[in-house]
């Protein structure tokens, strides 16, 4: 560059900068008040919530209340899972089990299958050293023995309340026949947090949260004092600034807590300033000195990662098949997980009977999680595959095991981070003809048949399992898993890098064969998660393998023989082939990435109104920086479309941008306010000019509608 360009340049940057100034200065003239106040009020800090929403979390409850009572628990009847821990358990086993315990009778049934033959001891554990590992210090009770055979075991006891008193049911274990139950453990569950709200909402409960203190509450349910010390609430008093106070908390421990480990956070993986997520650049953006890099600048650790495929295709070492397979996968968002974890089940209309054992769809490929599969267990996994000091990853050394609070905290706060339902997609018409014709194509489910022959092209086959973009079924309503043949494309980009890496077989631990011809080992039924797509051109790049990088290749790989081959192009044996053109495949695109806009937008407004309301300044920044990165997204997903698609919408979401970007220079409360009122105004604008809502609107024949409480109403959406 010649002196006289790098001389205008820097002329026009600081022209710029001067004009950003003068904007806040001009701002700034009858707010020398106010800016004492605020000074005075933002001594303390602030909690808050970020990307958190406590009423995602209270219809979360709801959506997990109408699953669990369908799969038989109830107000008296308390259910959960036991499974294989990678925290607990001393060997890998598939044995599962399924508790399930009469607080009014306390009648106790414990079904275990997969089980080897021979004799096993249940035991109630009742954590009082901190952790969630079983130690000397814990209270503990021998519940019974059975006996295995055939790969089956049954215990039916009826406990006394007297043997009862002073235990709380915060961890079941089996071990073997006659060895310590601490040292010994085969499998495992816990109580999540949603069986604890959910018998904390019980008129027969009366007991403070978190404490133990049995008041001698209905006598209809003498065993009331068993559940987890989290469920004691007293339901007369409104949940909300409970809640509140769970997902503030579990937010400062996701994205500082380290568990005495190698310095990673749940955060270094799960970016809240990238969705959620990790991707190639977002990593090259990272300092060298970030714990991501650990396996870069720890000897100790040069084997917890690769470090090619993680900085080159954002791969990270999972070991799902067991510790001596080396699995890499993606890094999945954690945005709307409240839709996306309850599990499929045949009386649903699921296929896979399996699936069922799991407490939610969690991973990429709903088996994620140890024990019971549940979310809260997940992170337990988590913390010893990701956050160790050595490869030996021994608890109390190389980590400590969260405790109990923590636990329910962290499930609180990713139980309430983005939607809680799906868009109205039917009710929604968008302003631009190519984002209107690829919702059209989306949402008309299976190819219409002509002549006794499918009609290939008329639709893209999408809204079976991602019922309005989401990632649920429109038949079970649940998270469906299906093999759509993705280990199977011809080139895997991170296997000409690793040309012996393992194949990756999805749910389950079953030896199979993958690959673009059926001839390489792998462990699993080909099975992978259905993520929701209403995030999806926020989160590049797609697949559990990250084998394309951008949104428009994601579609057209459902054009592939790998997809048209796959077990999912037939589910129930109807023909979901897909065969589209590349217009097609453009629209299809438009559609999406407009959809992302629209919820980016919404939570750009979340945040916006949230720092609005908070009087901390370095916290109030701190959501606005938030809110901007979200806008910015929309900014981005709409532009990345290339074709100009609402581009005047685009206009006033940059403008929107420019008042954030203000905002965050704003040395006052009232100031920042009225800057970020602007800001919210210009979104309103792009917002309508994407697209109208009617909620009378009737759905087309081709189009199954959920229930009502699955579905966001126009207004929920600013439309």
């Amino acid at each position: 560059m010649r002196p006289v360009d790098e001389l205008n340049v820097t002329r026009k940057k600081m022209t710029k900068f001067a004009g950003i100034m003068i904007a806040v200065f001009a701002l700034t003239i009858g707010y020398f008040q106010l800016f004492i106040n605020d000074v005075n009020q933002s001594i303390n800090s602030v909690d808050s919530v970020g990307h958190g929403d406590v009423d995602t979390l209270k219809l979360a409850l709801n959506s997990w209340r109408t699953n669990y009572e369908a799969k038989g628990g109830s107000p008296e009847i308390l259910k959960f899972s036991l499974g294989y821990s990678k925290v607990l358990s001393k060997q890998l086993t598939q044995a599962r089990g399924q508790l399930q315990f009469n607080l009014k009778s306390g009648e106790l049934v414990f079904q275990a299958k997969g089980f080897d033959a021979g004799e096993y001891d249940l035991w109630l554990f009742d954590n009082l050293e901190g952790s969630v590992l079983p130690e000397a210090g814990d209270k503990t009770l021998h519940l019974g023995r059975f006996t295995a055979a055939g790969g089956k075991g049954r215990l039916e006891t009826t406990l006394e309340r007297s043997r009862l008193l002073g235990f709380n049911m915060d961890t079941v274990i089996v071990s073997k026949a006659g060895e310590n139950p601490v040292d010994n453990v085969f499998i495992a569950g816990t109580p999540d947090l949603m069986l604890k709200l959910y018998y904390a909402d019980k008129p027969w409960l009366t007991t403070a949260m978190g404490d133990f203190k049995n008041t001698g509450a209905d006598k209809g349910f003498p065993f009331e004092f068993l559940l987890p010390k989290a469920a004691q609430a007293h339901t007369r008093s409104d949940l909300t600034p409970v809640l509140g106070s769970l997902v503030a908390k579990g937010r400062h421990i996701f994205h500082n807590e380290t568990f005495a480990g190698n310095g990673r956070t749940c955060g270094t993986c799960h970016r809240a300033d990238n969705n959620f997520t990790l991707d190639p650049n977002y990593i090259m953006s990272l300092p060298p000195t970030d714990p991501l890099f650990v396996a870069e600048t720890n000897p100790a650790l040069a084997e917890l990662e690769n470090p090619v495929l993680m900085r080159k295709h954002g791969l990270i070492l999972t070991n799902v098949d067991g510790p001596n397979v080396d699995i890499f996968r993606s890094v999945p968002h954690t945005l709307a997980l409240s839709t996306t974890i309850a599990k499929e089940t045949i009386a649903a209309g699921g296929e896979f009977a399996e699936d069922e054992d799991f407490a939610h769809a969690t991973g990429w490929s709903g088996d994620g999680a140890p024990g019971s599969g549940s979310l809260r267990e997940f992170t337990e996994g988590a913390i010893k595959q990701h956050m160790p000091k050595t490869m030996n990853r021994i608890a109390g050394s190389d980590f400590r095991l969260p405790s109990d609070a923590e636990l329910d905290a962290i499930e609180a706060y990713l139980l309430s981070l983005g939607r809680s339902k799906d868009y109205p997609v039917y009710q929604i018409s968008f302003h631009d003809p190519l984002v209107e014709s690829g919702k059209v194509l989306f949402d008309t489910k299976t190819n219409p048949v002509v002549d006794g022959e499918p009609a290939y092209g008329q639709t893209a086959n999408c809204n079976g399992c991602h019922q309005n973009a989401g990632g649920r079924s429109s038949s079970t309503k649940a998270n469906p898993t299906r093999n759509t043949g993705v280990e199977n494309m011809k080139i895997h980009p991170a296997r000409l890098l690793v040309p012996d890496m393992a194949y990756d077989g999805g749910f389950g631990v079953t030896e199979s064969a993958c690959g673009p011809h059926r001839d390489q080992v792998c462990y699993g039924d080909g099975r992978f998660n259905t993520p929701p797509l209403i995030e999806a051109a926020d989160t590049p790049p797609f697949f559990h393998n990250n084998a394309v990088s951008t949104l428009e290749e994601a579609i057209a790989a459902y054009n592939s023989e790998a997809f048209n081959a796959s077990p999912g192009s037939l589910s129930k044996d109807k023909d979901r082939s897909v065969k589209l053109d590349s217009t097609q495949v453009v629209a299809l695109a438009s559609f999406l990435r407009t959809l992302n806009a629209l919820e980016n937008i919404r939570q750009s407004d979340k945040l916006d109104n949230q720092a609005k309301r908070i009087s901390n300044n370095a916290t109030a920044r701190e959501l606005a920086k938030l809110g901007r990165k979200e806008n910015q997204d929309a900014i981005r997903v709409l532009k990345e479309g290339v074709l100009g698609t609402n581009w005047k919408a685009v206009q006033k979401l940059e403008k929107a941008e420019y008042y954030q970007r203000l905002a965050l220079l704003a040395p006052v409360k009232a100031m920042r306010n009225r800057i970020l009122s602007l800001a919210l105004d210009q979104k309103e604008q792009a917002r309508a000019l994407i697209a109208t809502c009617d909620p009378s609107a009737v759905p087309e024949p081709t189009v199954v509608v959920p229930p009502a409480d699955m579905l966001y109403s126009c207004s929920e959406i600013g439309l």
